[in-house]
């Protein structure tokens, strides 16, 4: 589990075909410094399991249905991702509830800068619609929002 709230800025370094999925070397000095095989790390929003580590980098599969269904598939060499550990037993909740487990992706259709914080307009496909609910959270790339306002499905997939 996760908080949605991103401790650190990584780099994906590698990008490595494995099986019909992918082997990512990911450049996140703080995260890789204590991580130990077999530890979920949230790579923008989707939970991998790390297979091994330096102290500044770590390695984790991603298989074929995680790529197709997560922004993460289109990472390349350079790309840069949202890390976050995973919450430890028994620690504060500072953010909310985040499983890792991606559902889909959504379009950022509209940035409203504001004076305390941004509203984001974010469109997704209409079979995801029902799960997203007023006052509820969303994860977008890994970083948990509270969502503000939902509003009717078009039937174009925007909302």
């Amino acid at each position: 589990m996760f908080t949605g709230i991103i401790e650190e800025i990584g780099e994906i370094t590698a990008i490595a075909e494995a099986g019909d999925g992918w082997r990512l070397t990911v450049r996140a000095p703080k995260a890789a410094a204590d991580a130990v095989h077999g530890e979920s790390i949230a790579v923008s929003g989707v939970c991998l399991t790390v297979v091994g580590s330096t102290a500044e980098t770590f390695d984790a599969d991603v298989m074929k249905q995680t790529l197709d269904v997560a922004a993460l598939g289109t990472a390349t060499v350079g790309t840069r991702v949202n890390i976050e550990k995973a919450m430890p037993v028994g620690a504060r909740l500072g953010g909310h509830i985040v499983q890792g487990h991606v559902d889909g992706t959504g379009v950022v259709l509209e940035v409203r800068p504001g004076a305390q914080w941004s509203v984001l307009r974010i469109s997704l496909p209409d079979e995801l619609a029902p799960l997203v609910v007023d006052k509820g959270s969303i994860s977008v790339d890994g970083t948990s929002l509270t969502v503000s306002a939902v509003s009717p499905s078009t039937g174009s997939g925007t909302q």
